[in-house]
């Protein structure tokens, strides 16, 4: 019995081992830090708005942006600078990105400083942006990118620390500071140097579509992927045929966005699903 017990004890262990934000850091003293939300996010041609205004670190990882070893893209954030009181405060933004997947997101040359959101309710328009080229030696398949946005002034500093909401006030700390973190996921794709994918070649129909959808290539293509406009990926298929009929029946009416790849490289469009 006692075996019995402790097996079920170990797979129990696993079980809440793998939870989010495993295996990456948690925000220590989360508890103490006083959330002021991320609300938008832009990067690699997918957006999101942030609802969870009470977590300290946001699990957002059920959305994927596509990128490609060796290009660029530009990532945008939004967020509340206002406390409670309305005070205007200023904000830094930072992005942490594992690209060698080693489950560590601040290795030399995974942090950028996106910039500093000032007096910004969130959504007025206001935001941040910086170009992220995609290391050339990037893991390929998913890993993991965090955001964290931290009050900060001339006297008080914020850390720059993905594991940590903190900042240090007159020269002293670290304290828990104000802010948000943010978890998404990224899917890094070989190089595109050379994209000999013909479009002219290409045939797509119907669009807008009910329930099939008809791809046509000159040649064999190797998958096809497909995204709402969440980045969410909702269809993927390992494919070896140049002429493809895609089930789209359990797909919600609305936008999406294709990725087929071939060996000669890949092209993405837009369908609309009736």
């Amino acid at each position: 019995m006692k075996k019995i017990t402790l097996a079920i004890a170990l797979i129990s262990f696993g079980v809440q081992a793998q939870e989010f934000p495993f295996p990456y850091c948690d925000i220590a003293d989360a508890g103490d830090v006083t959330v002021e939300e991320i609300t938008t996010v832009n990067f690699a041609g997918i957006t999101f708005a942030n609802t969870d205004f009470s977590s300290v670190l946001v699990d957002q990882t059920t959305t994927v942006a596509a990128v490609n070893q060796d290009e660029t893209y530009t990532i945008e954030v939004s967020g509340n600078t206002y406390d409670m009181n309305g005070n205007v405060f200023d904000n830094d933004i930072v992005a942490f990105i594992d690209w060698n997947q080693n489950d560590i997101l601040d290795d030399a040359g995974e942090v950028y400083a996106v910039g500093t959101i000032t007096g910004s309710t969130g959504s007025d328009g206001m935001s941040v942006t910086l170009d992220i080229t995609v290391p050339l030696d990037a893991v390929l398949g998913t890993t993991r990118i965090r955001l964290t946005k931290i009050y900060q002034d001339p006297d008080s500093p914020a850390v720059v620390n993905p594991c940590a909401l903190e900042f240090l006030p007159f020269g002293f700390g670290p304290f828990a500071g104000y802010g948000q973190a943010l978890d998404f996921t990224i899917d890094v794709g070989p190089v595109l140097s050379v994209n000999d994918f013909e479009i002219a070649a290409l045939s797509v129909y119907p669009i807008p579509t009910n329930d099939v959808l008809h791809v046509d290539y000159k040649s064999v293509l190797s998958a096809i992927k497909i995204y709402n406009l969440l980045g969410q990926e909702v269809y993927a298929q390992k494919t070896a045929s140049a002429n493809l009929q895609i089930d789209l029946s359990t797909l919600s009416v609305g936008a999406y966005i294709v990725k087929l790849i071939s060996e000669e490289g890949q092209h993405n469009f837009r369908i609309i699903k009736q």
